[in-house]
């Protein structure tokens, strides 16, 4: 996790990391895992829903119609880790930064690891509203109608999900869990690509 929490801080590969920035990395996700409250929920679907219209998920999916089974996901750290993140961010800026971004590795990693866990075989990679601009509005379709209020998760009016440190999204039954830049629907647009680095632990 320490090399994902470097990737998404800006570092290079072959860069050097001072102690004090390996130290409150170590600091960081220790808390995270001592304060974070994690829940997963699914629900498995057989047909496209209609949100799926949109081109990024048919890409995902690789067919002009969703014909495959999936699952519709959420999961969250908890309401804990929002209120010491908010705690941080008047405290110390810099540590905040590193938090932040630890939780949000931890979440992406637990929720990777839980769904390993799951009874279904060759399951996709994790594909979440904003992915190759997808409305972000899909998370609330996918909230709702797995009922992410069960585990804790709601939004503002604005359409923040609350707690932050959650995520929903869709995962491919008889997918490849393995991420690729060749496959990635929004490579066109990647920040990573663009630094000659990339998102995931392994090409």
């Amino acid at each position: 996790m320490k090399q994902d929490i470097l990737r998404y801080l800006g570092y290079q590969v072959d860069s050097v990391v001072d102690e004090r920035t390996n130290l409150l990395i170590d600091k960081a996700l220790y808390e995270v895992e001592a304060i974070s409250e994690f829940k997963y929920i699914y629900r498995r679907f057989e047909k496209p829903l209609p949100f799926m219209s949109h081109p990024a998920y048919l890409q995902y999916f690789q067919t002009e119609e969703i014909s495959e089974a999936y699952l519709l996901v959420a999961t969250t750290l908890g309401i804990q880790i929002d209120r010491y993140l908010q705690r941080l961010t008047l405290q110390d800026m810099a540590y905040a930064a590193i938090f932040d971004t630890a939780a949000n590795v931890c979440l992406e990693t637990k929720a990777d690891e839980y769904e390993k866990s799951l009874e279904y075989k060759n399951l996709g990679f994790r594909f979440c509203p904003g992915y190759g601009g997808t409305p972000l509005t899909d998370n609330q379709e996918i909230a709702r109608l797995i009922r992410a209020d069960r585990i804790g998760i709601s939004f503002l009016q604005s359409g923040l999900m609350v707690p932050l440190k959650s995520m929903v999204g869709i995962v491919k039954i008889g997918g490849a869990a393995l991420k690729t830049c060749e496959g990635c629907v929004a490579q066109g647009s990647c920040g990573y690509r663009k630094r000659g680095t990339f998102c995931y632990s392994e090409h």
